[in-house]
């Protein structure tokens, strides 16, 4: 265990970003899973599309947005411990993480291959409580990680928070949907009235 903890704290050292990408996509596919087979319950119906869109999102969008959002804060002028950790974690949460969601719900969207009304729809419909949620979970867990949690390992603290996080995201995304039922099983009812 050591060794792979070594060698996480290297590739961090190394390579930031991709340390951040491979994490976060593992991660999001993580929370994704736990919500289609610990939540939902799809079994063998499990929805391999959306856990790829996810980990898109989660390693190929966020993870380097949010690389880049932390050293940005790392620059807010205030030096002191805890009134610099209560800047920070106020410009990611009131500024940063309602544009992230925004993203979220509109990826996610266009992936399934929907138009911007479609987009327009769900933000209308889960923006305002997934933001709520947002807050009330890393309001708190943010202002710990920017005040103790050294700049290289913040995106980690996050990603540990974010699994069960995705898993509530992946189900606000999939929220409202119809199960498709294939041609066939509809054939096969018609037939039988």
């Amino acid at each position: 265990m050591a060794g792979l903890l070594g060698a996480y704290q290297s590739l961090l050292s190394r390579r930031p970003m991709l340390g951040n990408v491979l994490t976060s996509a593992v991660l999001f596919a993580t929370g994704d899973v736990i919500a289609q087979q610990a939540i939902e319950k799809k079994g063998k119906d499990h929805d391999y599309a959306r856990t790829g869109r996810i980990v898109v999102w989660g390693g190929g969008i966020f993870a380097p947005a949010v690389t880049v959002w932390f050293r940005a804060l790392e620059r807010v002028p205030i030096k002191a411990k805890w009134p610099g950790a209560i800047a920070r974690m106020s410009l990611d949460q009131f500024l940063f993480a309602p544009m992230v969601l925004t993203g979220f719900f509109t990826y996610m969207t266009l992936a399934e291959g929907k138009d911007m009304d479609a987009v327009k729809a769900k933000w209308n419909s889960s923006f305002e409580s997934t933001l709520k949620t947002n807050w009330g979970v890393f309001i708190p867990v943010q202002l710990l990680n920017m005040a103790l949690v050294p700049l290289q390992y913040r995106l980690l603290v996050i990603n540990g928070v974010n699994i069960p996080w995705n898993a509530y995201l992946s189900l606000q995304a999939n929220k409202g949907k119809t199960t498709e039922v294939p041609l066939q099983i509809l054939e096969k009812a018609k037939a039988q009235l």
